[in-house]
């Protein structure tokens, strides 16, 4: 009888023993996210956060603070306690602490002088008090807790370039793979970016948590840290007689003919909540395009993540004044990403259009473990 009891007890305890070793050894890249979020918190408990945001230099001085469209989203709360930062580093991010080394994926682009949305959120004034990239600021200001917590001196970031068509998991997965399209510095000569095995640790903050890259959710494909930063969606109706009447997101909801013109940074929230309406893309500098897209009738609408944007005149082109900004109620945040396990990366054909080499385009997908 005690030998079955025995027994039994044994059963029970060892998934919960066998659960507990595997939650007591992060891998690696968990380790990373997980540093990454007690650094966070940090950042916002002593006020850094704030610090940033407040001093930040917009492009264009009277436009709009970057205190009212930056949101913090509360998906972290800054408490420390509850946050530590991982003990026994292992794999790569007992490399990165080693070498104080760690190697950034980001998308190039050159500010356009607040003619990008993205401008107001990493492309400030150059000129101000030198807050000219909340971004850059807050990778700075995490990168120092984690230095001071593991005495490493300094951690240098090495940043590696994700090019058209902006394959940011195989970036983490399998390496570096696109197409560049040429001149000018820093982008650098045009033609394939074949990397492969040349992967980096985390993708900084231009993939937003909802939506998606090569085929693949990106909370499916890749590990994901604390939502860093977050700006609402709004719509931006021009002031002309014969504009759409919005007053909410149903009303664009409502009618499919609306042609709506956005940026980088609202494309996929534009084409998911809006499937039926027609959507066309700036991919350089949208604030400037959009205005010249609602000048010559070819979108009737702009979405973008300002609520106030700066007249045309201030981004050096010509357009219509706009109506107040409709708010859609929908946040997009971005946090850092890191590898995610069981993900494989292949090269597929292109979409229609242009011919590119075969490879530029990938598709992810999780791993079929039933086939080992």
């Amino acid at each position: 009888m005690f030998r079955k009891y025995l027994t039994l007890c044994l059963a029970l305890a060892l998934p919960i023993l066998t659960a507990g070793n595997a939650m007591a050894k992060p891998k690696g890249p968990q380790q990373l996210v997980d540093a990454f979020d007690a650094a966070w918190t940090r950042v916002i408990r002593s006020g850094e956060y704030r610090s940033i945001i407040n001093n930040f230099d917009e492009p264009i001085a009277g436009v709009i603070d970057a205190t009212e469209y930056i949101v913090n989203q509360s998906d972290c709360l800054p408490n420390p306690d509850v946050t530590p930062f991982p003990e026994n580093p292992k794999g790569r991010f007992k490399e990165i602490l080693d070498n104080a080394e760690i190697r950034r994926g980001e998308v190039i682009g050159a500010p356009q002088q607040g003619g990008s949305t993205s401008d107001w959120f990493s492309g400030g004034d150059p000129n101000g008090s030198g807050h000219s990239d909340i971004s850059a600021e807050i990778l700075t200001a995490i990168l120092g807790e984690i230095a001071a917590h593991y005495d490493t001196g300094p951690i240098n970031v090495v940043s590696v370039e994700i090019p058209f068509p902006f394959n940011t998991t195989s970036a983490l997965q399998d390496g570096i793979f696109g197409f560049r399209f040429g001149p000018p510095p820093p982008i650098g000569n045009g033609g394939p970016v074949n990397m492969p095995g040349v992967i980096v640790d985390f993708l900084d903050q231009f993939n937003a948590k909802g939506g998606e890259s090569e085929e693949l959710r990106r909370l499916k494909g890749r590990r994901s840290t604390c939502t860093l930063s977050s700006s609402g969606q709004f719509i931006h109706v021009p002031d002309v007689v014969d504009a759409p009447t919005i007053n909410s997101i149903d009303d664009l909801l409502a009618d499919s003919s609306i042609r709506i013109c956005t940026g980088n940074l609202s494309t996929q929230f534009s084409n998911q909540y809006f499937p039926n309406n027609p959507v066309t893309t700036k991919r350089t500098a949208d604030i400037r395009e959009c205005y010249e897209a609602l000048r010559d009738d070819e979108a009737d609408v702009f979405i973008n993540s300002l609520p106030v944007n700066p007249t045309a005149a201030q981004v050096g082109t010509t357009g219509p004044d706009l109506l107040p900004s409709v708010n859609t109620f929908v946040v997009a945040g971005t946090p850092y990403w890191t590898k995610q396990d069981d993900i494989i990366c292949e090269p597929v054909a292109g979409p229609p259009g242009p011919p590119l080499p075969f490879g530029t385009f990938r598709e992810c997908m999780e791993k079929d473990n039933n086939d080992e």
